[in-house]
């Protein structure tokens, strides 16, 4: 009966440094996964910062905005006359 115990407390002794074991690999785990997601997110700030920036390079690049808008000019062609020659509807004259 003895050496049943001993047995037993082999098994439970083995048992718990092996949990022991997997709460430290679990926990080195978990601190190196967090490692590099900090890392993934400082590239993405990186990145972003980036892209921001080129974006805004191109905002300046644009052709310049009409300081009082667009101006309006006299049409060259008679539009309702126009219309009516597209539409195949000739005024009698």
């Amino acid at each position: 009966m003895s050496s049943t115990i001993i047995e037993e407390g082999l098994t439970h002794r083995d048992s718990l440094l092996e949990f022991e074991r997997d709460v430290a690999r679990r926990e080195s785990e978990r601190v190196e996964l967090a490692r590099e997601i900090e890392a993934q997110h400082e590239r993405l700030h990186t990145l972003r910062a980036t892209v921001l920036e080129e974006l805004t390079k191109q905002r300046r690049v644009t052709l310049p905005r009409w300081p009082s808008g667009p101006k309006v000019v006299a049409s060259l062609v008679d539009e309702d006359d126009w219309w009516e020659k597209m539409l195949g509807r000739k005024r009698a004259a």
